[in-house]
This record gives structure tokens, sequence and C-alpha cells, in this order.
């Protein structure tokens, strides 16, 4: 979606782009900027070359079978059932590139490339491609560049035997690329020491959305409404402000206090979602709250203007957080843990409140410190999406990165 709408600013600014989809099709909540474009790295082959050395050998038409969109998003919905092992061996073999069993999807790849014409520059939308970076900057000439969009996470979670050497091997192609693209200083530097990269090989360019279709609510809720957006899932800690919700409403200082849910939820998150609503329901207040699931960008916007204060718990330093940035444009104060990219945000934008992530009862403080004050919260609110349209939308940001990245690349071919 970020990159989408990046995609689709550029293009109304005169450049030519093609986002190339890899792994799955691009799931979006907007039109899609360069729809029709085939599939590389599709899930489905990736696992059977990884697996079966048949199938590093089989016909082209055989392989675009397996990159149906609609067979691919059938295998996204089941992606919850792949084993820990697997998913660290197919890490590796993706990561080893050229080098590896996935050898036929890398000429692919380039095979594209020469095919339909050499770009001025390739953009990698995470740095877990740059294992393909590589080898159409060598084979190209060209420069190539990759976003840094919070691999970490991912990374880290492998098990220990793949863990080392993702790294490892990350590392050293990342090394061979012209640079990075940070969305936030604090996960630029984080990347420089767990890369082993010169810091001057990373630039700062932060996630952007599209302002057209975005107008705050200029007045307050009709009863006060707390929100979340964000993938419906523990690691964004949706349950914490379930938690928190229910203790508010215990405490009973809001009349009519409810909360709304929304966002990106697969068949893996489910049971995690059904066990919220079941806790929910035994403390009474399932009428008191609404799940939204998958929405799309209308009802993203329409959904967030009519909260009193927006929050995701996130559990883990987070690299940017579009769904910030999303919510500040709607002119809706934040609640957010003083972990990852966050405080960067918060403090830019003066666009809500920063609680101790190591101590849930922080969490309720601040949710209710803006509660209380509800002409102050709604002021913070529409000043935040103030500096948002100056700092933080794709009309600027775009220009920004082509004045700062792109031009430079052009003027020294």
């Amino acid at each position: 979606m970020r990159d989408n709408s990046l995609a689709k600013q550029l293009i109304s600014n005169g450049h030519e782009v093609t986002m190339l989809p890899t792994y799955l099709p691009h799931f979006l909540d907007e039109e899609n900027a360069t729809p029709d474009q085939p599939i590389f790295f599709g899930g489905i082959n990736v696992y059977l070359q990884h697996k079966f050395s048949f199938f590093r050998h089989t016909p082209k038409w055989l392989d675009k079978t397996f990159d149906n969109k609609w067979l691919l998003r059938k295998a996204a919905a089941k992606s919850g059932m792949t084993s820990s092992k697997d998913l660290g061996e197919i890490t590796l073999s993706t990561f080893r590139g050229e080098d590896g069993p996935l050898f036929k999807e890398v000429n692919k790849v380039l095979d594209w490339f020469k095919t339909h014409g050499s770009p001025d520059v390739l953009f990698l939308s995470t740095i877990m491609l740059a294992g393909i970076g590589k080898v159409i900057k060598r084979e190209l000439k060209i420069p190539v560049f990759g976003f840094l969009q919070g691999e970490d996470s991912f990374l880290d979670s492998l098990l220990p035997e793949y863990r080392s050497e993702a790294w490892k091997l990350l590392s050293a192609d990342v090394s061979l690329l012209d640079g990075c693209i940070a969305p936030s200083q604090y996960f630029g530097q984080l990347m420089v020491e767990r890369l082993g990269l010169e810091s001057n090989s990373v630039s700062f360019h932060p996630n952007g959305i599209t302002m057209d279709g975005i107008h705050p609510a200029e007045n307050l809720p009709a009863a006060p409404t707390l929100g979340y957006l964000a993938r419906l899932s523990p690691l964004k800690g949706l349950d914490l402000l379930v938690d928190a919700f229910i203790q508010l409403k215990d405490e009973d200082k809001y009349e009519g206090l409810t909360l709304r849910i929304a966002g990106g939820m697969t068949d893996e998150d489910i049971p995690y979602v059904d066990e919220q609503r079941a806790k929910l329901t035994k403390a009474g207040l399932v009428d008191c709250v609404t799940i939204m699931p998958n929405i799309s960008r209308k009802e993203k916007f329409e959904f967030l203007k009519n909260l009193s204060v927006f929050s995701v718990p996130a559990r883990y330093p987070e690299a940017f957080g579009l769904y910030v940035i999303e919510a500040l444009a709607a002119g809706i104060p934040v609640v957010l843990p003083n972990i990852g990219a966050f405080p960067e945000i918060v403090n830019a934008t003066d666009g809500g409140r920063l609680y101790r992530s190591e101590d849930p009862n922080s969490l309720i403080e601040s949710l209710d410190e803006l509660l209380s004050q509800p002409a102050m919260s709604k002021s913070i609110g529409l000043k935040a999406h103030d500096f948002v349209i100056k700092e933080y939308a794709n009309e600027r940001l775009s220009k920004r990165l082509v004045e700062n990245v792109l031009s430079p690349i052009m003027a020294n071919q």
C-alpha cells in the first residue's frame, strides 16, 4: 500500500513507474498504480523449487500456472500453516538467489527487464530482495536501492539455526547495492548496526500517504471513541487495547465509551480475534465494540475521522508505523508505546502521547488523559493533520525522493 501510493504520486508528477509484485499479488485498498504486471518469485513456485529439484527446470507455461493470482491468494490464506523449519529454509534459499535453488526465479526477473527495457533506477520495496537487486545492478548496470521496512522482526523470528545465516547472507548482498532508504532515524541506525553498513549508505526518507480525500471531522464524536487500525495480531497489541478499554469501562468515567477496531485479518488471525470477542462478551461489553476487517481506503478514513483517540499498543519497536500517519492525517490524536520510531513521529508532530511500554497502567493513564480533555485532544489532532500535509504527504515526499535520491544519480550517470 505504501509503495502503491508513492508510485501513483510519482506517475502523477510525470515519471514512468512500474511496480512488479513479488511472492504474492498486491493486496491494496485503492486502485493499482501499475496493474496487470507479472508476479515474480511467486510463493507457490518458490516453495516447489525449494523443495523439489524437478520444479527448477519446468517450462514457463507451468510456472505461469502456479503464479495465477487467484491461486496465490488462496495459498496466502494458508500462510500460517508454514512450519518454522520451512520458513527458515525458504528464507535462506531466497537470500542465496542465483547461487541457490531459486536461480530460475532470479533469471525470470532479469529476462523481464532485458525484454521490457532497463530502468534508470530500481527500488526494492524491502531490503530482503537484495539478492535479486545485486544481480540486476551487475547485469543491467543501473543503481539499485533498497527500502528498509522492519525486516529485523521477521529475521529475528526465524529459528536460531537459520537466523544468523540469514543476517549474514543479507548483509553481504546489501553491501553490493547503492544504498538503503530508512523510514525513520531509529530504524536506519539500527540496521546500520545489524547489517554492518557504513552510516552514509543509509538515507532517511519517511513513509507517506496520499492526502486526496482525507478530511478531518471538525466536530467531536457524539460519544467518546477509542480506535485501533493495524493488523489484527498479537504483535500489534490489540489485546492490550481491549484490556485497557475494559478497565476504562469498569471505571465508568466516560458515558457511552466505545471501541472501534479495523485492520488486516487473515485466516491465521481469526482465533486471536475470536479471543478478544470472547473477552469482551465475558465483560458484557461486546455491544460497545465494532470490528471491521480488511476495509477499503475510503472506509479507512471514514473510520478514523470518527474516533476520539487512536492507539496501537505494538509489542515490538516499529520501523515506522504508517497507520500512525493515517490517524494523524485524519485529525485524531494518538497514544503509542515509547519504542521504535513512535517517539520520532509523536515528537515531530506533537500529535499525541507516548506511554511506557513496560507498564500497562501507563497506557490507560495516557488514554485517560486525552479522553478526559476532548477539546484539547481535538486541537492536537487538527494541528497534527496540518503537520502531516507538510512532512508526510506523498504529494511532497515524491518530489523529495526525486530531488534527494534520483536527481543526484542521474547527474552522475
